[in-house]
């Protein structure tokens, strides 16, 4: 022990880290042989329930087999063994069922009397009927051959008397069987084995070619095998677990390979050893720093200590210290050289007080000023729009009493069709610019945005499209807000005009710019993309700042985005920006659905 408090601090950290590996490292091993191990319990109960929904498929396809054969063997015309009207029979039942390989009716010898088949089969008619004869209802008779991918469904054939006259054979192919195993979802090297229960192998998965027909390892067999782990034929280690299907009666085998139990136990060993690595690394980290921290501290005060010794009393640097001793040691640094540093810190103090209030008191006067000549341009657009008003209610009313003139020409008409409807537009345009003028806030209404875009694409559609910017409206909202329109009217205005001036400015022509609205669960939300450069990433976070401006000298205030976010804040919105997904900029808000009552609401 006294060797190891010899040692640097540094170095017995490192060592006490590595003296915690060794438990860690034997905790994931442990974690990793318990997870493989309740892997391969799960990976048991899935190959028990596969095997149990194959032989449940495999029971009711033969069922309906079965269900067929005696009905067959009821038909009056096979109980009169009549081949001809058999044949007819067998024609309709064959038609659509590709589980039926061959359909025979044979003589009570044993001697073929009808018979319709999808393939030559080659097999004699007394081999099956015999057995067919002999039974007392169906008979599952086995065909003898390594690579039989066949059975058949016996069924005496009875007079009404009910002695046997003949016997009905159909012809099951089991490959149809394969849709039982495909309505399974079954991993990669899964393979599904069908046996009778002396253990011939019928149908198998993988490599039928190779297994059906032969044996399956310990047949016979008198009932279910437990799941278990085992290699099979192939020589794949698998979990296999096994059900009966009732109509054979069958043995239905799933095996699901071990690989899948491995792999994800390996996936979450393969986390643990990571989460193991990254707490060492962790461990490893913070033990550099705490040392590397703790040589900092002391030598800076040694250095500070050094500087005051040698006649230097200027201020000291605050510096985060490695404890509570350091930094108190630091402050009795500080306060040696406060009384030095008094005078001097309040006089800079009350210097900079001054310059703080002659820097507001100039932005307030240029708030007034900027006021006072807006609300001038107000009553000057207002005045300017009633005088303008009225000379186009006049040319609209005479063009309109021109039109109910029936002699006029055609070419007359539409000259007048097009002066009803400039007329219109510059009416719209001049209603707008006064309700903009008056900017009086007024009392919050139900207002669809869809109004305002539309007043604000009259005021500024021409504009643009002179200078080759597409104006495009893109409106789903269906929600109504609670706003002041006017207000409303600025915020868009002004978003789109920056986007006009950011595109001139670019270079970027022709060029687009979206207005969009659409519906976010209880927001309403709208957005005015460009097409030009956007905001540089150093500019973002000052965009809505008074006085912040891109623009040159002389081109803008910086005020119009800090008054959008005011009026959008006061609404209880969000505004905000964000880069295009392409190129250009977004700007946007978002404002709180309204209740649809046709109520408004003052606002202070």
């Amino acid at each position: 022990m006294g060797r190891f408090s010899a040692l640097p601090l540094r170095r017995q950290l490192f060592l006490a880290i590595f003296a915690l590996l060794v438990p860690l490292l034997a905790a994931v091993t442990w974690s990793g042989w318990l997870s493989l191990r309740e892997r391969s319990n799960e990976l048991e109960g899935q190959a028990a329930t596969m095997a149990q929904t194959i032989a449940a498929f495999v029971d009711r396809d033969l069922g309906e087999l079965d269900s067929l054969g005696h009905r067959f063997a009821e038909v009056p015309a096979v109980r009169a063994l009549n081949a001809a009207a058999t044949r007819e029979l067998f024609m309709r039942a064959m038609s659509g069922r590709s589980a039926i390989l061959r359909l025979e009716l044979a003589s009570g010898s044993g001697e073929e009397l009808a018979a319709l088949d999808a393939g030559e089969l080659g097999l004699d008619s007394i081999v099956w009927a015999a057995s067919a004869l002999a039974s007392a209802d169906r008979v599952l008779i086995p065909v003898a051959g390594h690579h039989s991918s066949y059975v058949i469904l016996g069924y005496p054939v009875r007079d009404d008397s009910l002695r046997t006259i003949g016997a009905l054979g159909l012809f099951v192919n089991l490959q149809s069987l394969q849709d039982a195993f495909d309505s399974v979802k079954l991993a990669a090297g899964s393979v599904v084995t069908v046996a009778s229960l002396d253990g011939r192998i019928l149908l198998r998965s993988i490599d039928p070619e190779r297994f059906v027909g032969s044996q399956a390892p310990g047949s016979p067999r008198s009932g279910l095998t437990p799941p278990h782990r085992a290699v099979g034929l192939d020589g794949v280690e698998r979990v296999y677990a096994e059900a009966m299907a009732d109509a054979g009666p069958w043995l239905i085998s799933v095996g699901l390979p071990m690989s899948i139990a491995f792999d994800r136990a390996t996936s979450l060993w393969s986390r643990s050893l990571v989460i193991l690595f990254g707490a060492v690394a962790s461990w490893l980290f913070i033990a550099l720093i705490l040392t590397n921290r703790l040589v900092d501290a002391v030598g800076y005060l040694d250095d500070t200590a050094q500087r005051i010794a040698s006649g230097d009393f200027g201020p000291i640097r605050p510096k985060k210290m490695f404890s509570l001793e350091f930094s108190e040691l630091q402050t009795a640094f500080e306060s040696m050289l406060q009384r030095f540093n008094a005078t001097r810190e309040q006089l800079d103090a009350q210097m900079a007080e001054e310059r703080r209030m002659r820097q507001e008191l100039e932005s307030l006067q240029g708030q007034v000023i900027r006021q006072e000549r807006l609300a001038a341009v107000g009553q000057l657009v207002s005045g300017v729009a009633h005088e303008i008003n009225n000379p186009l209610q006049s040319i609209s009313g005479f063009a309109e009493l021109m039109r109910l003139q029936r002699n006029l020409p055609e070419s007359a008409q539409n000259d007048l069709s097009i002066i009803l409807r400039e007329s219109a537009r510059a009416n719209a345009i001049i209603r707008n610019l006064a309700l903009f003028a008056r900017q009086q806030p007024g009392p919050a209404a139900l207002i669809q945005l869809s109004e305002v875009i539309a007043a604000v694409a009259e005021l500024r559609q021409r504009r643009l499209e002179s200078e080759q910017i597409q104006l495009q409206i893109e409106d789903a909202s269906r929600q109504p807000v609670l706003a002041v329109l006017t207000e409303l009217q600025q915020v868009i205005l002004n978003f789109v005009v920056n986007a006009e001036q950011a595109i001139l400015a670019s270079g970027r022509i022709p060029a687009r710019v979206t207005i969009r609205t659409y519906d976010r669960g209880p927001l309403v939300v709208l957005e005015v993309e460009d097409t030009g450069p956007g905001v540089k990433p150093a500019d973002e976070p000052r965009l809505f700042e008074p006085f912040f401006t891109t623009k040159p000298v002389g081109q803008g205030t910086g005020l119009g985005l800090s008054i959008s976010y005011g009026i959008i804040e006061s609404f209880g919105g969000k505004i905000g920006y964000r880069p295009g997904v392409a190129s250009g900029g977004i700007f946007y808000f978002e404002l709180p659905a309204a209740a649809t009552s046709g109520l408004s609401i003052g606002r202070d």
